[in-house]
């Protein structure tokens, strides 16, 4: 046994006690063990109370709120909130960017050589089978945050816009070096009709030859190393990492995701799969429930990126909403016609409010002589006929309705926010449910179904015991527009954010109060100046409705906006697709007279800024005249 001298003792101690300081600081960080008390595992308020414990980030059982939590737990008290497996985006271009494949891997052709009449031996442009998400990917801090704060736990990180564009890797959302990031590396190939770049192919048939091609250099390859190992007869295959990595797509084991929202280049992906000998799936679908039985009937997966692009708006809105309100009167009719036999005029002596007297019988004419003007100034806008708006109507609903058409199919679908995030994801799901989509479909659809399609139902999609500790603790049914998540929890790893709810005002207009006018407006931020149009109108109930028109490097851009005036305080939403994903504006100010001043929130893909607003009301004798002189040019009169 070897004995150290007594003064040596304390200073090897404390070396010791040094180093296992530093290794336990350069350990990789653990989750602790949590309970979270008190939550329902089913939308329902009378729903049974439950307490979840997560240890070591996983689910390790799932208890009866009354039983007895494990020593040393942080407890959480859910008070009653619906915990949720944390949702699955399945399919984003976020961590990284797909890289422009090297077009020639071959020896460039002589020049002395006569002219070629078959293709380059190693044209790769638009192939890239062997890139790897799972080896570039790094989601910042701040990116990741607009998934986790929608409920997100995972997505999958997918390489675009290529012919074979690589394989994607399914990664968490929690803030994380990339290697603690990464769940499952190799998950799905990619592939488009697209390749970047000058040259052969840039066409839909050449894109077709291209990959005809590839697959079978890819098996003449595998035959070419077969022969090799066995010594038979054969020249030396070349290192080709792109062709080896075809191998998994023509053995079926790695099914291929393409690209394809029309009806017909789901088709041409299916007959090319069929040639080709690969494993399907389609990404985008906006046209899918075109070929709904076909995908069913051959089991082929999609995963919608609700691209819906404008709403266009609907052109018989007025009547529809015509004969909403005449069954409504008709309802009605008994309380109308008691109304009617009460006096019409006011006792003498009751003060007449402004709202009354802006409907005084004298200013009836005045009133007439405005729409007059209005109907005048319509006569020169053009307007596409009305079989014209009511085919884009129909094509948008159409494409925005695929994933109800889908269900209905048995086809098998989950959701990707594409170039987006999950906020916007999950406010397009909102929309679907709003418009039909069963709850319990889209639920599925971006938990249980969305991981099974990834291969990933043994980690992710539901709360049960083993499974990772995944899942996040939300305030109301997440298709409910108020409810919010408080806590998320992704590999046991707690994120907790502020749920307070948002300030409701409640109340009418101060008298004398009127937001109808035309505003000119300027909000200032960061980003520097900018100037804005309100064209507002208000109800003596304080409902207001109108348009903003920004003005900015791209031209002008018209927002319809809608709100609510109390007191002097005039909030105003609006919202619109910039890129196919939603922009929302919110301003709330204050009225003073001719002026306004307050904030201006905008939220989209870049996050959420705030900008300082100020405006004033044109006079109404100013109005008068550009109208004028807008009929004026209409007229072609100077």
């Amino acid at each position: 046994m070897l004995r150290l001298p007594a003064g040596l003792l304390p200073a090897t101690l404390a070396s010791a006690l040094v180093a296992l300081a530093a290794s336990a600081q350069n350990a990789a960080p653990r989750p602790q063990l949590h309970v979270l008390h008190d939550v329902r595992l089913a939308d329902a308020p009378d729903a049974p109370r439950h307490a979840l414990v997560l240890r070591d980030g996983r689910i390790e059982s799932v208890l009866d709120v009354a039983a007895e939590f494990p020593a040393g737990a942080r407890v959480i008290d859910g008070r009653g909130m619906l915990a949720l497996p944390a949702f699955v985006d399945a399919f984003t271009q976020a961590g990284f960017e797909t890289p422009t494949p090297v077009a020639q891997q071959d020896a460039p052709p002589s020049e002395a050589s006569d002219v070629y009449i078959d293709m380059r031996v190693a044209n790769r442009k638009g192939i890239q089978p062997s890139f790897r998400a799972a080896e570039v990917f790094a989601l910042a801090k701040d990116k990741s945050a607009p998934w986790r704060e929608s409920g997100f736990g995972a997505l999958l990180a997918a390489p675009a816009g290529q012919l074979l564009a690589g394989t994607s890797a399914l990664c968490v959302t929690r803030e994380a070096a990339s290697r603690d990031s990464i769940l499952l590396a190799d998950v799905f190939a990619h592939a488009a009709f697209r390749a970047t770049g000058p040259g052969y192919p840039s066409t839909l048939i050449g894109y077709h030859a291209q990959l005809r091609q590839f697959f079978l250099d890819a098996a003449h390859h595998a035959e070419l190393e077969q022969r090799y190992e066995q010594g038979r007869p054969g020249p030396r295959p070349a290192h080709d990492a792109e062709l080896a990595a075809a191998r998994s797509l023509v053995r079926r084991e790695r099914r291929v995701m393409c690209e394809a929202d029309s009806a017909q280049d789901i088709q041409r992906w299916i007959k090319l799969a069929d040639e080709l000998g690969f494993e399907l799936g389609i990404v985008g679908g906006r046209e899918a429930w075109k070929v709904a039985a076909e995908l069913k009937a051959r089991d082929i997966p999609v995963v919608l990126t609700l691209q819906w692009g404008d709403e266009p708006k609907d052109p018989n809105e007025k009547d529809k909403k015509s004969k909403k309100d005449a069954g409504e009167a008709k309802e009605k009719q008994p309380d109308a016609a008691a109304a009617e036999s009460k006096p019409a005029s006011k006792p003498e002596g009751e003060p007449v409010t402004p709202q009354a007297a802006e409907a005084k019988p004298e200013d009836k004419p005045a009133e007439k002589k405005d729409e007059k003007k209005a109907d005048e100034k319509k006569k020169w806008e053009y307007e596409e006929p009305l079989a014209v708006r009511e085919a884009k109507r129909a094509r948008w609903v159409e494409g925005r309705d695929c994933a109800h058409k889908l269900h209905a199919a048995g086809v098998r679908f989950a959701f990707g926010s594409g170039s987006g995030n999950g906020g916007e994801l999950l406010k397009k799901v909102r929309t679907l449910v709003e418009n039909g989509l069963p709850k319990d479909a889209a639920l599925a659809a971006l938990t249980g179904g969305a991981s099974q399609m990834l291969g990933a139902k043994q980690h992710l999609g539901a709360i049960a015991p083993g499974l990772d500790a995944t899942l996040a603790l939300w305030t109301a049914s997440p298709f409910a527009k108020d409810a919010k998540v408080a806590w998320i929890f992704v590999d046991g790893f707690p994120h907790e954010f502020d749920v307070k709810p948002e300030e409701k005002l409640e109340g009418k207009p101060d008298e004398g109060v009127d937001a109808s006018g035309v505003w000119d407006c300027e909000t200032k931020s960061d980003q520097g100046a900018q100037k804005a149009t309100l064209t507002l109108k208000m109800t003596p109930e304080g409902e207001v409705t109108g348009t903003l028109v920004t003005t900015g490097q791209r031209g002008e851009r018209t927002v319809d906006v809608k709100g609510t005036v109390v007191g002097k305080t005039l909030v105003l939403e609006g919202s619109y697709t910039m890129r196919d994903t939603e922009v929302t504006a919110k301003w709330k100010v204050e009225l003073d007279g001719g002026t306004l001043r307050g904030s201006a929130t905008t939220r989209g893909p870049w996050g959420e800024t705030t900008s300082e607003v100020s405006g004033e009301r044109k006079p109404k004798w100013l109005e008068e005249e550009a109208a004028y002189e807008g009929e004026e040019a209409c007229c072609g009169h100077k």
